[in-house]
């Protein structure tokens, strides 16, 4: 397959942009955002303070930094902090204030996602219950936007020592808002006056999908649309697909109908997201199962398509308060019923604070940002032509280069989108054209289902590559040495190309040695254990953090004490919450007994479940701790989180609730459940370690 790449690159202007009210080391141009007057790259990641137990908001936010993370997106929901007015709160896990310390002390930038109305998979959006029962809100009316700065103001009080330009560095206003952009000026307006100075004042591109230079605008999308009716599989949509599209037809889909993408709009606008998704939150009637490749593909997606601020929904899952009803959920007006409690969102690092298998992939591709080409931003992106424009049109490959001026770059290949099975691709040869200048790239075979970028036309050290056939990761210099690391691309042979001779590289830890350049490329299974701290490597089988110049590995032990924990049916109990359990099947009961002692002078306990049902809830006492809609037939409880609960209560009741083939708890699991089952099965209760590296 012969496939041709044209550049036509975009000048890059100042760009007459007001996103911001206060000098800072941050600045943007049309095509992408710099710091401190050199190209960076934003890399944000979602966490909600406030679905997170205080005590480990420092730990989880150095375990982000880890995977590659620069910056943190994080939700200010109004009915957490003033549902009764001007009674505001902001204690314990709501302590904003708090958290910005933390921010600050490790320096990790935020952005503060103020709302009013944010969505979140809050109740009612986020607004208290006398803003829901309005008339007239979301819009330029006196007596809500009264409101609106009675909240605000009450937040300033909490950050306004943060809104320095360094710590709080961007801020939404409101969330995939149908109306005028005036409002949202208006917002604005509000905000300003209040005293709240951010670099960049941001806004949701969809549905509006019109920029405004008031408001950098931010895209997103995901591997799956769980906020959908059908209860089958999605059909492909190129959610997946390398493309020159910036915005995106599904996202928001529940709440309202998304305009279609007008085509050019953003190509003088500087190419952000805030919600590219590495997971999914599962709705009651849909439960997708995100992938390690559903996680990666989006964001990778995005990455090879010329995104240069990536914001991630979420990047860690958390769990809602327990005080009171705080989900959203059809009895309060909209659209999907979601767990009381869980809000994992299958993200990379999950509530409980583990790195999936996705977060290790994403930490290759943001190594390669900081730690490879930290210009790579200002690398546009170049598309072959595509034969069609249908979804489940696979015969043609879905690629594309990121190169400069000179014709230095990356060629960026992707063969998996969720639901489709692509064939093998034999002898692609791909030419790239940009002024005037003509590079060929060798030919290679593809394999299906795989994702990956290789440089090409590049200078390391002293020599100059042809190309090299292998996904970089990050280089440092050794004894006068430049040394490479990279990881294999699946299904490649790993080789380069100096001055037309084609070298092969090895997988030895030696590497192989050109002049003043050592390459050493690790295959890729391994090479999702790679880190790389303060300039140097580590293989590492856990979830990894760096704190005070100190590595930290959190990994599962081969002591399993599942002896020590019986599970077992018993009788009925008078609950809360039965309703939401969503099903028309006879509800089961289990005890859950664990000993006083599990957690002395240990780290964590991981319980593992076979779970069959469609739902289950965990109580203490009468007070619910946790839920679960089954997504993957496994249902997993890290005990630290609970040991509050564990110290008054050792027996902790499990309720469960049966698919049915009728009514409400008739679902679409992608990951078949058997109906009528309430099998509930205690598989493993492994202990968990933290060791010093």
């Amino acid at each position: 397959m012969n496939i041709e790449i044209k550049a036509n690159p975009q000048k890059v202007k100042t760009g007459n942009f007001n996103y911001s009210n206060i000098k800072s080391q941050y600045g943007v141009n049309t095509q992408y955002f710099t710091k401190n007057g050199k190209p960076y790259t934003v890399i944000a990641g979602e966490l909600h303070f406030s679905r997170l137990p205080r005590e480990r908001w420092r730990e989880t936010l150095l375990k982000m930094r880890e995977c590659g993370i620069n910056t943190i997106s994080t939700y200010v929901f109004w009915n957490y902090h003033e549902e009764i007015k001007g009674q505001f709160d902001f204690e314990g896990n709501k302590n904003i204030a708090a958290f910005l310390q933390i921010c600050r002390d490790i320096a990790m930038p935020c952005i503060l996602r103020i709302g009013p109305w944010c969505h979140g998979e809050v109740i009612r959006g986020g607004f208290p219950k006398r803003i829901h029962k309005m008339t007239k809100k979301r819009c330029d009316t006196p007596q809500y936007l009264a409101e609106v700065r009675g909240f605000w103001q009450g937040l300033y009080k909490e950050v306004k020592p943060y809104l320095d330009g360094e710590t709080v560095i961007g801020i939404q206003l409101e969330n995939e808002y149908t109306g005028s952009t005036e409002h949202i000026r208006t917002l604005r307006k509000i905000a300003e006056n209040i005293g709240f100075k951010t670099p960049f004042f941001t806004m949701t591109a969809w549905p509006s999908g019109k920029p405004d230079n008031d408001f950098l605008p931010m895209v997103g999308g995901y591997p799956d649309a769980p906020w959908t009716y059908g209860k089958k599989a999605l059909k492909p949509n190129n959610r997946f697909a390398i493309t020159p599209a910036k915005t995106e037809s599904e996202i928001g889909g529940d709440l309202f109908k998304s305009n279609a993408e007008q085509k050019g709009v953003y190509d003088n606008i500087p190419y952000a997201s805030c919600e590219t998704g590495p997971g999914n939150q599962v709705t009651q009637h849909r439960r997708p199962y995100i992938s390690e490749k559903d996680g990666y593909g989006v964001c990778f997606a995005k990455f090879a398509s010329g995104v240069n601020w990536l914001g991630y929904y979420m990047f860690c899952g958390g769990a809602n308060p327990n005080d009171r009803l705080m989900q959203e959920n059809r009895l309060t007006g909209y659209p999907n019923n979601y767990p009381i409690i869980d809000y994992d969102f299958q993200a990379p690092i999950s509530r409980y604070g583990v790195c999936r298998p996705h977060g290790d992939r994403l930490r290759l591709m943001h190594l390669f940002i900081s730690e490879f080409d930290d210009e790579i931003c200002t690398k546009q992106a170049y598309f072959p032509k595509w034969k069609s424009n249908n979804p489940n049109d696979i015969s043609f490959l879905k690629c594309s280069v990121r190169a400069d001026e000179s014709g230095s770059g990356y060629f960026f290949s992707s063969t998996y989108e969720k639901g489709l099975k692509y064939n093998d691709f034999k002898d692609i040869n791909v030419t790239f054209v940009i002024n005037g200048k003509t590079i060929y790239l060798p030919s290679i075979d593809i394999k299906a289902g795989s994702m990956f970028f290789y440089p090409f036309n590049i200078k390391l050290g002293s020599v100059h590559f042809d190309y090299i056939l292998a996904q970089p990761i990050a280089k440092t210099e050794n004894d006068g040495k430049t040394v490479c690391y990279f990881a294999q691309c699946e299904g490649i042979e790993p080789k380069c190309s100096v001055d037309g001779k084609e070298i092969p590289l090895d997988f030895s830890e030696n590497g192989t040695d050109m002049e003043d350049v050592k390459i050493i490329v690790i295959p890729y299974e391994k090479a999702k254990q790679f880190h790389f701290i303060n300039g140097k490597p580590y293989f590492l089988d856990g979830t990894v953090y760096c704190d005070n110049g100190k590595v930290y590995c959190e990994q599962i032990t081969d002591t399993d004490i599942k002896n020590e924990i019986t599970l077992s049916k018993t009788n009925k109990r008078k609950l809360p919450y039965n309703y939401y359990l969503y099903s028309t099947g006879r509800r089961s009961y289990y005890e859950l007994k664990l000993p006083k002692n599990i957690l002395d002078n240990r780290f964590d306990v991981k319980l593992e479940f076979d779970f069959e049902g469609l739902n289950l809830q965990v109580f203490s006492g009468e007070t619910l701790i946790n839920d679960y809609f089954n997504i993957d037939r496994k249902f997993v409880m890290h005990l630290r989180d609970y040991k509050k609960y564990i110290a008054k209560n050792q027996t902790l009741i499990i309720r469960t609730a049966p698919k049915t083939k009728f009514g409400i708890s008739n679902v679409y699991n992608e990951i078949p459940v058997p109906l009528h089952s309430d099998r509930l099965v205690l598989n493993s209760a492994e202990v968990v370690k933290i060791s010093e590296v």
